[in-house]
């Protein structure tokens, strides 16, 4: 062969040995120094040129017959997963399930394995928060209020000083348009916390969806100015199709404060509705009355 190739095989077989050196792997015990001995651990200064064994003989890579090889053990395996790992899986399987995108045939097994991670999480864990309340708020999503409220008693059993979910499931109660569950709910949640802003406010919207407007009304002044309390009754009234008790409570809002500009718009919007359709000027015919 010519020289060009006897110097290409000379570093093929150079770049071979180099691969064969640096694929070979050295065991170390942790009690080991990091540096072997007769090496420099400084950059730039070059390694001592006899190169001792890892076992202390010569340049030969394995140990010498008898010497005790040790065993590093393997890595211990990883257990269950945690409860709050489960919870969390749960939750992501129960909005996927509920949303409109997913395939109906996909919902019911994707329900099945959020319910039953919830239970496995309570399984390992029978007061763990968050699966406690997954649960609830799973059977509350799927419109099994028994369950739900099930669940949520034994959550408020264990943690009886939880105002928010104890607010929670008055609204629970206002979705399922149990209104008088909901004020019940309420009055627990104040018995915790009697300053609550928030829970006194959903008390008097169900006061007044169950019909009792005097107790709505009540309320919502203990939290809030009397007309802005009478805009907000109004706006029950209007979603309650009663359009005149609707509008009598929006002028006693402007009476209580004229500036009140939301029950203004509001009375004006309420006013145009009962107005023709066919009344609209730009659509007369201007005619001269001589």
């Amino acid at each position: 062969m010519d020289g060009r190739t006897v110097r290409l095989a000379c570093v093929a077989a150079c770049l071979a040995a180099g691969a064969a050196g640096c694929s070979r792997k050295q065991v170390q015990s942790p009690m080991d120094p990091v540096f072997p001995s007769g090496t420099q651990p400084l950059t730039g200064v070059p390694m001592s040129s006899a190169k001792k064994s890892f076992w202390g003989g010569g340049g030969s890579s394995a140990p010498p017959p008898g010497t005790p090889v040790e065993v590093v053990a393997e890595a211990p395996r990883k257990g269950p997963a945690a409860p709050e790992t489960m919870v969390a899986f749960a939750d992501v399987q129960l909005e996927a399930a509920l949303d409109e995108k997913t395939p109906p045939s996909n919902r019911e097994q994707l329900l099945d394995a959020a319910r039953g991670s919830y239970q496995k999480a309570l399984q390992r864990d029978p007061k763990n928060k968050q699966a406690m309340l997954g649960l609830a708020r799973y059977y509350s999503r799927v419109n099994e209020t028994g369950k739900s409220v099930e669940w949520y008693k034994k959550y408020l059993t264990e943690y009886p000083q939880d105002k928010d979910v104890a607010h929670e499931v008055a609204m629970a109660h206002a979705r399922w348009k149990d209104w008088a569950g909901a004020v019940a709910w309420c009055e627990f949640a104040l018995r915790i916390d009697p300053e609550n802003l928030a829970v006194r406010k959903t008390m008097a919207f169900c006061y007044a969806r169950d019909g009792k407007w005097e107790e709505g009304y009540r309320v919502m002044c203990e939290v809030m100015p009397e007309a802005q309390a009478r805009y907000l009754m109004a706006r029950v009234l209007e979603h309650q199709n009663q359009p005149e008790a609707c509008r009598r409570q929006l002028q006693l809002a402007l009476k209580a404060d004229p500036n009140f500009a939301d029950a203004r718009e509001f009375l004006a919007e309420l006013d145009g509705a009962l107005v023709p359709a066919q009344t609209d000027l730009r659509q007369v015919e201007y005619r001269d009355p001589r």
